[in-house]
């Protein structure tokens, strides 16, 4: 009887940056265990892609044009209050880092930080979860 594959690690990943979601998304899409379940250019339709993918994790930035990550992952966590959201920002201050914190979220990285920060804090952000 052949070892049932551990499950992936669906993520949606948010950035009005479109070729920084994309190298992001590819990155991921290589780490075993990690599927980039879909991407997401703003908040508002993180708030949308959220709710049709019910990813296990988000990765989202602060800055975004129409919604921000804050109330986007506020909006989000309405109505799905257990997924984990990690933040991934130029804004890496002190300040941010708290107001994210604040909103419920379970991760902070400057976007400077390697993959495998951001892997490892994912997992750990996940650990436990359903």
């Amino acid at each position: 009887m052949a070892a049932e594959a551990a499950p992936s690690l669906r993520v949606l990943i948010v950035d009005d940056h479109p070729s920084f979601r994309s190298a992001l998304s590819s990155a991921l899409s290589m780490e075993a265990g990690i599927e980039v379940a879909g991407q997401a250019g703003g908040g508002q339709e993180a708030c949308d892609e959220a709710a049709r993918l019910r990813p296990d994790a988000i990765v989202m930035d602060l800055s975004m044009p129409d919604v921000d990550g804050i109330r986007a992952m506020r909006r989000i966590h309405e109505t799905d209050p257990d997924v984990p959201v990690v933040i991934l920002t130029a804004n890496a201050d002190a300040a941010s880092e708290r107001h994210a914190r604040a909103a419920g979220a379970r991760g902070f990285l400057p976007k400077g930080s390697g993959l495998r920060d951001l892997v490892g804090l994912l997992h750990e952000a996940t650990a436990g979860a359903a």
